[in-house]
């Protein structure tokens, strides 16, 4: 979700977009609550599913997604909204977020997400409250890059990877979130780059250029991201034209000779054409580094 603000749950107008009131129904059966992020397109909710809390379940939360008041006129919104209910409901893993079903609320007229309710910190969040040991980094970067790799293995552009789109639980899982973007790597959505929808911090030079999201471009942000987890900083000051001209180099995070830095090195390349690695390769080096590793001080 883009620029997503953290709100008080009784505040319900952000951004000169009306909000839902708290304690207001979907489809007679999901009681909203309190927001949990607003991004351009879209607001996400908390809501009881009355229906299983009626029946006793333990876990009756779920998050809720709506096309925000000021996109409900862009017939492209809802679509993507379905889009993202297409895409990733097909993706079953444990580190990506659960997408139940698709609904249309015939009383509003309105159609919403269902996903299961995460209890947790943003990433980004959780790095503006505290630092990340290196330990603990490593630990988060190969459960971002598993569920990636399980997107990149069914053909899946996720197109927003950001800190923000990442929940940290209590027990240090993490999940990546937000799908609303994503397209299938063979079949491109036109017009999302007419909406502009991702995060500039994060994406690719080609996508800041209005280029298709690619996989190349996934692992492009999922290096920036990468990088911030083990230095606390962006690889780049920006990823504009402008700084693409300057010809940013990213400085070395362990060792010219060790395998993350030949990968980080690569995926990060402004031309996509010259990345030339895979999510498999991220994989592949992650799963044999240990904490070990990290503390022979590489860098």
């Amino acid at each position: 979700m883009n620029n997503i603000v953290v709100l008080r749950p009784d505040r319900h107008q952000a951004s000169g977009q009306t909000i839902l009131k708290n304690n207001q129904y979907l489809s007679g059966r999901y009681e909203l609550e309190n927001i949990l992020g607003i991004g351009g397109m879209s607001v996400v909710y908390k809501a009881t599913d009355n229906m299983l809390h009626t029946f006793g379940a333990p876990h009756h939360y779920s998050a809720i997604k709506l096309v925000s008041e000021s996109m409900r006129d862009n017939v492209q919104a809802e679509k993507l909204l379905f889009n993202e209910y297409a895409i990733a409901s097909r993706l079953k893993h444990p580190n990506i977020v659960a997408i139940r079903h698709f609904d249309v609320c015939r009383e509003r007229e309105q159609a919403y997400l269902v996903m299961d309710w995460i209890e947790g910190l943003l990433l980004e969040e959780l790095m503006y409250r505290q630092a990340i040991e290196p330990e603990f980094a490593l630990i988060l970067a190969r459960q971002l890059i598993r569920a990636v790799h399980h997107c990149h293995q069914n053909q899946v552009v996720h197109g927003d990877i950001k800190l923000s789109n990442m929940i940290v639980s209590p027990s240090n899982h993490l999940t990546l979130i937000d799908f609303g973007i994503s397209s299938h790597s063979t079949e491109p959505i036109p017009y999302l780059t007419e909406l502009r929808a991702c995060s500039h911090r994060y994406a690719a030079p080609e996508v800041i250029r209005h280029e298709a999201q690619t996989l190349a471009a996934d692992i492009f942000s999922l290096c920036c991201v990468l990088f911030r987890l083990f230095t606390g900083d962006h690889p780049f000051p920006d990823t504009s034209e402008a700084a693409e001209a300057r010809g940013w180099l990213i400085p070395i995070l362990f060792s010219k000779r060790h395998p993350l830095d030949r990968l980080l090195q690569a995926g990060l390349s402004w031309n996509k054409q010259d990345r030339g690695v895979s999510s498999q390769d991220f994989l592949d080096v992650f799963e044999q580094m240990r904490p070990e590793d990290l503390k022979r001080r590489w860098f």
